[in-house]
């Protein structure tokens, strides 16, 4: 029967489709020595699938959509390998590649003059770039990487040490291509394999998208989506398609008439074939194997440079071109679903957090950082930290500190953007009390909607597996789609404390606090924001100029601050901890030594901190005779003597990123008087190679017949050619020494030799100079402040979260939450989703509690006890 469209695909909502993705877990090894692999590029070809692996060798690749993809992995000095996935929605598939090493992987290069290298790479970026109308608006990042070999016949053989990067500002994508190796006289670079990386949106978003949608009505991925939804209007021969499921999910069969003749509205003309009788295509009309398919005609963009990825999203982006932005279609809310409403000190609050938006095609353009903090009853906020929203999803855990005060707190999620509208952060009541206490249990009625469970058994004893089986219906009773969190509580040791806020009320749209011209905050679309503050040193705020170093040296900014000393870094994307070094001056040039920096706060306007908690009572009898109150001295007992344990004092710093040094120098061997040009002296004596140059105050040494970097605890305080900590000209040893008491010096480590990982600032060796810690020594480390702070949380998984409770001996022994995924998904092809856990060594009735949204963003929910007979 021929069919021109197929209902699941119309009435089956593309948003839902693309935010119900898959993830990809994975290691890289050195398949002889078996040591992980980092730096490794992981991607699926044409696409924007792509990421890198990190020093354990581990990968993550996110938001993959259903279907069949190849996974390559490519590094340096290591053949590529590939492997076939099969992704699936709210699946997380785990990969292990092992390298061999590829004895290619240093090819041979000719020793050209620089002119003739110059021609060479010209002519290549030629080859790549062809005469292409956007050829202007396309640049070569890495020509660096070209290798050139005169072959015998005289002709140049053109290769790389790793991928080409092409900047492409017309469409906004950074394409990655490798290559094999050709002639640059008589040959065509063949492409191995291409991805795409989305450039920072800046200006111009709007013409981008529109490039974007005119560069895909030019691939075959846009033809093959029209004949998926019946729209033939531009082919000139009838294709007759026919679409129907493959056994493979999230991608169909598609049939038509080859060879199908196309001609658009402007007079260009194409043509298409297809190999076999059907072509296996994703719901974006991509195929899943290119090689099936074959096109001819002008009207095809063959070139990838010029191109976009097989996942681009075109529905989505024409939506967004078509649609009026304003307070209402920009609005966002959020539900917090946490495993528990009240916690011991110590323990991790479990929790997934849903945003509801009332236009889901503008998801992507709304917030993509949540925060959640920790708050008490006074308003005092003891924790707050920042996690990703991907596809209106955020799950994660907060740690909560041993507190030595328990009693009634508030979690508090929001969304900067959503504090433009009333009501729309989440405020969750919780109890965090001693281990001796507990909530008094709710005797309120459970509510159901859309969820049903069952179990394999009537009754269940202790340690015994439960298997539960979910099931998300319609009214009617049929299987929907959804994405939904689960948490199992063991009511022995956990009580049920009911929501102070339904996930359909806390969802429900919002009024806006003004037209968006008049909002007060800001949408952090690209990542979160620090604020800071100078102040001089009787506390006043002082305005002035910053210059900081974050992680070590790899990346250095230069801001100022207000007049009133306040300062920012917007759009930080760091994963967990990371480290930055301020130094600030006045307008005066006089060195400020107070600064202040946090992840930016935003206080709540809507915070009832007068809100009813349940009523504290006695847990009862604990079942670890080892945890138990202190008692007063019994008849008999006696103290022992206090014993004082002396320790060794560790160097405040280890291990630095250049490694080994030549040479240690300890403070105790340059018998110092005070003098800052006997200590650098002193230390000639003991650097061989070491020289010194001219007389205070342009004192300065040499090595290698330059002045090497220096370091003040890690930090670069001198600089080479406009590389200056000062902002100004490359300050001498002297001048630095000058500004440091010479006794609060604790060691110098010396490097003679190139130091690679400072680039051009180590071409000279460098001195490392460490000051000893304590505070009176504070003004001597150089006018700098290190902060260690916390960026985006990464999500650790059940079982992980409960090996932390092995830091304290209290809650090893106890495990009120027996089970927690934020991650499951229903289909309507699926009956229901099989949930597994262990009971605790004591049986007893067991709490479920499901929380979630409909692919149509309706609330499903549904509370149940089991186990209670």
């Amino acid at each position: 029967m021929r069919i021109f469209i197929f209902f699941l695909i119309v009435f089956f909502p593309l948003s839902f489709v693309f935010a119900q993705s898959g993830q990809i877990e994975g290691k890289i090894v050195d398949d002889f020595t078996g040591l992980p692999v980092q730096d490794v590029h992981v991607f699926i070809h044409n696409t924007t699938y792509q990421t890198f692996s990190d020093s354990t060798g581990k990968f993550l690749l996110n938001n993959i959509q259903d279907g069949q993809w190849e996974i390559q992995v490519r590094g340096n000095g290591y053949t590529s390998q590939s492997q076939t996935i099969s992704a699936l929605s709210g699946k997380t598939l785990e990969v292990v590649f092992s390298l061999e090493p590829d004895p290619q992987s240093n090819p041979l290069f000719s020793d050209f003059s620089k002119g003739k290298v110059k021609k060479y790479k010209r002519a290549v970026e030629k080859k790549f770039l062809a005469d292409h109308p956007s050829s202007w608006q396309v640049e070569l990042l890495n020509s660096d990487q070209l290798i050139f070999e005169k072959r015998a016949d005289r002709k140049i053989q053109v290769s790389s040490q790793g991928p080409l990067y092409f900047s492409n500002r017309e469409t906004g994508y950074l394409v990655t291509i490798y290559f094999s190796p050709f002639l640059l006289e008589d040959e065509q670079p063949q492409l191995q394999a291409y991805s795409y990386f989305e450039l920072p949106e800046g200006e111009g978003i709007e013409e981008r998208r529109s490039n974007r949608l005119r560069v895909h009505q030019k691939s075959p991925t846009y033809f093959l989506s029209q004949l998926m939804i019946g729209e033939i209007g531009d082919f000139r021969s009838s294709p007759n398609p026919e679409v129907s499921f493959s056994d493979q999910e999230g991608e169909y069969f598609l049939k038509f008439d080859t060879p199908l003749e196309i001609e658009t509205a402007d007079g260009r003309r194409g043509r298409m074939y297809y190999e076999g009788e059907k072509l296996q295509v994703k719901l974006n009309g991509a195929p899943t194997d290119w090689s099936k398919l074959q096109w001819r005609g002008e009207l095809f963009e063959d070139n990838p440079i010029y191109a976009v990825p097989q996942n681009f999203n075109a529905d989505r982006v024409f939506a967004l071109a078509n649609l009026e932005k304003n307070a209402q279609t920009m609005q966002e809310r959020i539900y917090l679903h946490t495993d528990r409403r009240h916690y011991w000190p110590g323990e991790q609050i479990l929790f997934k957090a849903y945003l509801s938006y009332t236009n889901p095609v503008l998801a992507q353009d709304l917030s993509k950082v949540l925060h959640i903090e920790l708050i008490d009853t006074v308003g005092f906020v003891w924790s707050h930290q920042v996690f990703r929203i991907t596809d209106g999803i955020s799950a994660g855990q907060l740690a909560i500190p041993d507190l030595s005060e328990t009693g009634n707190f508030f979690l508090r999620a929001y969304t900067t953007w959503s504090l433009n509208y009333e009501q729309a952060e989440h405020i969750l009541p919780i109890q965090i009390l001693d281990h001796f206490s507990k909530p008094e249990a709710s005797s309120d009625e459970f509510k159901v909607k859309n969820v049903r469970v069952f179990t394999d058994k009537q009754k269940y004893e202790g340690q015994e597996k439960v298997t539960l089986n979910v099931m998300i219906t319609s009214d009617d009773g049929v299987p929907i789609n959804s994405n939904f969190s689960i948490t199992v509580l063991d009511l022995k040791q956990a009580v049920y404390v009911p929501e102070r806020g339904e996930i359909a009320e806390q969802l429900s749209e919002k009024s806006s606090r003004g037209e968006m011209e008049d909002f007060k905050y800001p949408l952090e679309k690209k990542g979160f924001e620090l604020e800071g503050l100078l102040q001089d040193n009787e506390g006043n705020p002082i305005q002035g100029s910053i210059q900081a170093f974050v992680n070590g040296y790899e990346d250095e900014r230069k801001i100022k601050s207000e007049k009133d000393g306040s300062f920012a870094f917007s759009s930080l994307d760091f994963e967990e901890d990371f480290e930055i070094n301020l130094k600030a001056t006045s307008v005066k040039n006089q060195p400020i030594r107070t600064i202040k920096l946090d992840l930016k706060s935003y206080p709540s306007e809507g915070l009832d901190l007068e809100m009813v908690f349940p009523k504290k009572v006695e847990r009862g009898k604990l079942s670890d005779k080892n945890i138990q109150p202190v008692k007063p001295i019994e008849a008999g007992e006696i103290l022992l003597e206090t014993a004082e344990v002396k320790g060794k004092k560790d160097k405040p710093f280890g291990t630095m990123i250049y490694g080994i040094p030549d040479n240690v120098v300890e403070s105790e061997e340059l018998n110092l008087v005070g003098s800052t040009v006997q200590f650098i002296y002193a230390l000639m004596a003991k650097v061989p190679g070491m020289t010194v140059m001219g007389s205070p105050p342009n004192m300065s040494v040499r090595f290698r017949g330059g002045e090497p970097l220096i370091l003040i605890n890690g930090t670069p305080a001198n600089g080479l050619s406009g590389g200056t900590i000062s902002g100004g000209a490359s300050r001498s040893f002297y001048n630095i020494l000058e500004g440091i008491n010479v006794f609060a010096i604790d060691r110098v480590e010396v490097i003679r030799r190139l130091v690679p990982q400072y680039g051009d600032q180590g071409r000279n060796g460098l001195i490392s100079i460490f000051l000893k810690t304590g505070a009176e020594l504070a003004a001597t480390q150089n006018n700098f402040n290190l902060f260690k702070l916390e960026g985006f949380q990464r999500y650790m998984n059940f079982s992980k979260a409960q090996e932390t409770r092995e830091k304290f001996p209290f809650l090893e022994i106890f495990k009120p939450t027996l089970f927690w995924s934020p991650s499951l998904i229903s289909t309507k092809n699926t009956l229901s989703i099989p949930v597994e856990f262990q009971l605790n060594e004591l049986a007893g009735p067991i709490l479920v509690e499901i929380r979630g949204l409909t692919d149509l963003g309706e609330p499903i929910y549904g509370t149940f006890v089991l186990n209670d007979n």
